[in-house]
């Protein structure tokens, strides 16, 4: 069983006799989560319902007259250099590395979205102009299987929309008519228009309409529409393709733009390298002429400086001379080495003291007369040496060997003084050709210098001529082979279905539209409302418990009698039930009812309180003391002559006062009486005070009915003698705005034991959240789902 939590105030007399009020908390019941928008929702299930079938409806319409519009993709392949992705046959170009522009994807992409590249394509298929046909709702659009073709010979550039009315007149003539021109003309004739010149032709096919609209839009309108149908993109920073795509309601028509696109495209790039090709092979052309005639010049000049300075080839010539110096040198180098060598030899032989000694032998000098002389007296020089040993200087061998010896020296001396004289002979002669040579090696630079100049000039020119006709010679063949910077991997093709609408899209689109507009206008009605509208707007940033419900009802203002077995009755009997838990203190009997307003049900909901009380065999009074605005006893249909009014000003006893009600043998009644002028201070009186005493002693309950706290004080006045007050709030009536009355109330503790009881709730209008058990069940009428139950999920204090 779920549990209800109550916070009651154990009441207590001070000194005053007022009462003090401390809060208990007693634990009855559970909690359940409130649910309201769903309940709204459902209660008014048939909003719904019209509108999901409007909503489902508008989209299947939508469906049938919107033109689908299909998607046309094609693929191409970039020669990036960085990408790769070359295209076969380059190979060629780039061995030659004649036209190497650079070329990426990033450009190519802003190339095909160019607005240049797109007007080429409209006006080669001239799509600025369209034909339709009139249908019951909407106007189609033809293309292809027509039975005439429209070819514009001359279209203005700046020209307003404009549309005509084509007409078969007959077999061999056809009308056009427009808003300012109408004319009549056969097949192939030229037409002359206010846009220009067109011709129209026979394809052969019938006629099924019998007449068809023409449209005309400028140029750049339909440059700029066909330019914001086409979506060129790279798939991914890896690759060098290109993927192109673009929106057409007829397929056939997207296919052939999207493929002209492409082969415009394809035929650009090849017309800007054979333009480039063209300009390069021209420049070539007329170079060649200019660099042969400087290069015959140059030549003419080269012949004439070798004639004049008697050269062949300057460079062997500059070669032997640099040779022949470095030979003379050496020659010369070596003849006064042999010099020396021989003046040495000279100085040795002359001198007395080496007489005794012998001739070193030279290698340097190889003359045969002197070599044999050296070896001849070395000879002797070593046997006088070995004679010396054994002999004397006076022996006559040794003797005659000395004159042998010093006959061989002079010899010696006459043949080097012969030698000497040769190689001084041959030093002055290499000296000079030394000199000679010198000359002319001096002479080399300047001629050289000369020579190299003009053959510089020669080197260059014959270069630049070689390398123009190179370049010419592979201009010319590229030319010939050039290839577009890209190729096509996919043409055009159109998607078997229509990208749009998508038709489960729009079905969903109009079932969620259809639920959510009723929803919408439902929460939006609640949400901008003034009045109090369900339990929500009484709970929320409110403090003051609920203790319960009341539902709608007829205009009778007594409704629980003792067979009353409806759904309201049961409201008051668990009013009736949870009111046992804030008045738990034996003493407490005394509730006081009161709102924010008139019209809330103050009264309605007073005397049948205290008829389900009755019926519970408690001894009830019902006090009428709405003195400004009384209604239970005209109700009731009892006379109000005699009541409170009078018994306060002292014509009216006690026992008179009390009168049955005729509601129950156990209810009475107080009337309020003739309206007074001063309500509130009768209530101060002291009569009033007794009357309350004594009604404590001879009644259970005690239930008064008071004017709306809201307007006036009496309540608050009546509220020292009450234990319980029932603040009455009333669906669509009460403000939301008054609720910080109650609030303030309840905070300020100026009203005791203070609850809301909600009247009038209407229980079709999707109320608050629903009774769990439903008060139909056992009852005459049928079941009727309540939708405020009196006290659960709410803490109730009494103040």
């Amino acid at each position: 069983m779920p549990e209800y939590i109550f916070t009651k105030n154990a009441t207590h007399l001070n000194g005053n006799g007022m009462h003090d009020h401390k809060p208990e908390t007693v634990t009855v019941g559970g909690t359940t989560t409130p649910n309201y928008i769903l309940d709204r929702f459902i209660s008014n299930w048939y909003l719904f319902l019209i509108f999901v079938i409007a909503g489902v409806f508008t989209a299947w319409l939508y469906l049938r007259y919107t033109t689908p519009v299909y998607k046309v993709n094609a693929k191409i392949l970039v020669k990036d250099d960085q990408k790769g992705g070359d295209i076969p046959g380059q190979e060629i170009l780039q061995q030659l590395e004649v036209f190497s522009n650079k070329s990426s994807v990033d450009n190519e992409v802003e190339i095909l979205k160019s607005r240049t590249l797109m007007e080429k394509v409209v006006r080669n298929l001239q799509l600025y102009t369209t034909i339709f046909v009139e249908g019951r709702i909407k106007e189609t659009e033809q293309f292809g299987n027509l039975p005439f073709a429209v070819q514009w010979i001359y279209l203005k550039d700046s020209l307003n929309r404009a549309t005509y009315t084509f007409e078969p007149a007959g077999t061999e003539q056809f009308r056009v008519s427009g808003a300012k021109v109408s004319k009549t003309a056969a097949w192939n004739d030229t037409v002359s228009l206010p846009e220009g010149l067109v011709k129209f032709t026979k394809t052969g096919l019938p006629f099924s309409k019998p007449a068809y609209l023409i449209k005309i839009a400028a140029v750049d309108e339909t440059v700029a529409n066909y330019q914001k149908l086409v979506d060129v993109r790279i798939p991914n920073k890896q690759v060098s393709t290109i993927d192109l795509s673009l929106s057409a309601k007829i397929p056939e028509k997207g296919e052939q733009v999207l493929n002209d696109l492409l082969d415009t495209y394809l035929r650009a790039s090849v017309e800007d390298r054979n333009r480039i090709a063209d300009s390069t092979i021209a420049f070539i052309d007329n170079r060649l002429v200019i660099v042969t005639q400087e290069l015959s010049g140059v030549e003419k000049n080269i012949q004439q400086f070798k004639q004049q300075n008697e050269l062949a080839d300057l460079e062997s010539q500059s070669k032997l001379l640099i040779e022949g110096t470095g030979d003379s040198k050496k020659r010369l180098m070596e003849q006064q080495v042999q010099l020396n060598v021989v003046q040495s030899l000279e100085e040795y032989i002359r001198d007395a003291e080496n007489s005794k000694r012998v001739v070193p032998s030279s290698l340097l000098v190889q003359d045969p007369t002197f070599v044999g002389l050296v070896q001849k007296y070395n000879t002797l020089q070593l046997e006088r040496e070995r004679l010396l040993l054994s002999s004397t200087l006076s022996n006559p061998v040794v003797v005659n060997l000395d004159q042998q010896l010093a006959g061989i020296r002079n010899d010696l001396v006459s043949n080097l003084a012969s030698l000497k004289r040769g190689v001084q002979i041959g030093i002055s002669e290499l000296q000079r050709n030394a000199s000679s040579l010198n000359q002319k090696i001096r002479e080399v630079p300047g001629k050289e210098r000369v020579f190299l100049d003009i053959s510089r000039q020669q080197a260059i020119k014959q270069e630049l001529y070689l390398f123009l006709l190179k370049k010419r010679e592979e201009s010319a063949i590229s030319k010939s082979s050039n290839l577009a910077i890209a190729r096509i991997i996919d043409a055009g093709k159109s998607d078997a279905k229509p990208f749009s609408p998508k038709r489960s899209l729009i079905l969903l689109l109009g079932l969620i539209l259809g639920i959510a507009f009723p929803a919408s206008w439902l929460y939006l009605r609640e949400l901008l409302s003034k009045r109090v509208l369900n339990k929500f707007d009484i709970t929320n940033n409110n403090p003051v418990p609920v203790l319960g419900e009341i539902g709608h009802s007829a205009d009778n203002l007594l409704i629980t009698q003792t067979d009353a077995r409806n759904v309201v009755a049961e409201q008051f009997r668990a009013l009736r039930t949870n009111l046992q838990f804030v008045l738990s203190d034996s003493g407490s009997k005394v509730i006081i009812t009161t709102s924010s307003m008139s019209g809330e049900g103050k009264s309605f909901v007073a005397t049948n309180l205290a008829a389900i009380l009755a019926l519970s065999g408690k001894k009830v009074v019902l006090m009428e003391l709405d003195l400004r605005k009384p209604k239970i006893s005209d109700k009731l249909g009892l006379a109000n002559h005699e009541g409170f009014s009078t018994y306060a000003i002292g014509k009216t006893s006690i026992d008179a006062l009390i009168k049955p009600s005729g509601i129950h043998e156990n209810c009475w009644l107080i009337s309020s009486g003739p309206i007074p002028p001063n309500p509130t201070e009768l209530f101060l009186l002291e009569r009033t005070a007794t009357l309350f005493h004594e009604l404590n002693s001879r009644f259970d309950y005690i239930i008064i009915d008071t004017a709306p706290i809201g307007l006036v004080t009496d309540a608050q006045v009546l509220a020292r003698f009450a234990d319980a007050t029932l603040y009455l709030v009333r669906q669509g009536v009460t403000f939301k705005q008054q609720l910080q009355l109650p609030k303030e109330l309840y905070l300020q503790r100026k009203l005791p034991k203070m609850n809301i009881v909600i009247n009038d709730v209407n229980t079709k209008g999707g109320y608050g959240y629903g009774y769990g058990y439903g008060y139909g069940y056992g009852y005459n009428e049928p079941k009727r789902k309540s939708v405020l139950p009196g006290l659960k999920k709410r803490a109730l204090t009494r103040q």
